[in-house]
């Protein structure tokens, strides 16, 4: 039996789902992450569904809109168990999402199945749902050596800058490569996301460290680095225009930031990488290496179908 919306506390449902993930990624607050969706699950504002079998709890799915990205929709499925798992209740889950992503025409992205399987993990394939893996890498500045830069280009802070041809040119960078997917299709969102970028939703911006290059006035790529610790930065973009690659740019970039993090007397620099981008043999190239951290699995479904 399949309920929709039906009220119930989801405090102890998604308790064992938030447990998990505390202890995969314990420098993230996923409590915290948690604790407005519970609300506004256990207020039904989100649209949610559940499966019983004789009052027996089985699963459940809920699905909300982008708090930032207006051409998506962001949804969670879990079960109690593995052994729960089969294709027909699957379908029952999945047909409801991918109706919903389908009728209000939007992307439809999705974290790991909680207590998924083989079965599930066959069954989002089947439905179309692309597969991306996001690597962290890190970089013991202890032991990187400080690299001459012999190539001169225009560069800007971002004290000054303009956020909407900031956010074109990231967009223009990354809209042909593997990455796309992490940008809205509307530009007003893109916007959107780089004012919440610069006012600090990934840390506090270094802004010593964070800068764009200018080819006749054109922004042609850029990086922007915020602190996760005293000791601790994180690249959160670094990008090149299309137009301009192979001319040194990227290599630039990267090595100009990690000289003044060096200089600045950060230990450690971490920056992410979708594993099928050809950027992670870039950085390992300058000392980056993959760390242990847990990767980040994300599927989607582009505008539900």
């Amino acid at each position: 039996m399949k309920l929709d919306n039906y009220r119930l506390n989801w405090d102890v449902i998604l308790k064992k789902e938030i447990d998990f993930l505390s202890k995969k990624y314990p420098d993230i607050d996923i409590k915290g992450s948690y604790a407005s969706v519970i609300k506004l699950l256990n207020e039904n504002k989100i649209m949610s569904r559940i499966i019983l079998k004789k009052n027996e709890f089985i699963g459940y799915a809920y699905i909300m809109d982008s708090t930032d990205k207006s051409d998506r929709l962001y949804a969670d499925i879990g079960f109690i168990s593995q052994k729960k798992i089969n294709e027909e209740r699957l379908r029952e889950l999945f047909d409801w999402l991918i109706g919903r992503a389908r009728e209000e025409k939007k992307k439809l992205m999705l974290n790991p199945i909680f207590n998924g399987n083989e079965t599930s993990e066959k069954y989002l394939l089947k439905s179309g749902f692309k597969t991306i893996v996001r690597k962290r890498m890190v970089l013991d500045l202890n032991e990187y050596q400080y690299k001459k830069i012999d190539e001169q280009y225009n560069i800007s802070g971002i004290g000054d800058l303009n956020m909407d041809l900031y956010s074109d040119a990231e967009y223009e960078a990354f809209k042909y490569t593997s990455d796309k997917f992490l940008f809205s299709d509307k530009r007003e969102d893109r916007i959107k996301t780089v004012e919440n970028l610069f006012n600090g939703e990934y840390g506090e911006i270094i802004r010593e460290i964070s800068f764009i290059l200018k080819n006749k006035g054109r922004i042609s790529g850029g990086v922007v680095t915020s602190r996760l610790g005293f000791d601790r930065a994180f690249i959160v973009s670094i990008f090149v225009k299309r137009a301009y690659r192979k001319m040194g740019i990227g290599k630039y970039l990267l090595l100009t930031a990690l000289n003044r993090l060096k200089a600045l007397s950060y230990h450690y620099v971490f920056l992410w990488v979708n594993a099928e981008n050809f950027a992670r043999d870039f950085y390992s190239h300058y000392g980056f290496k993959y760390d242990n951290y847990p990767d980040e699995v994300i599927y989607y479904l582009p505008y539900g179908k």
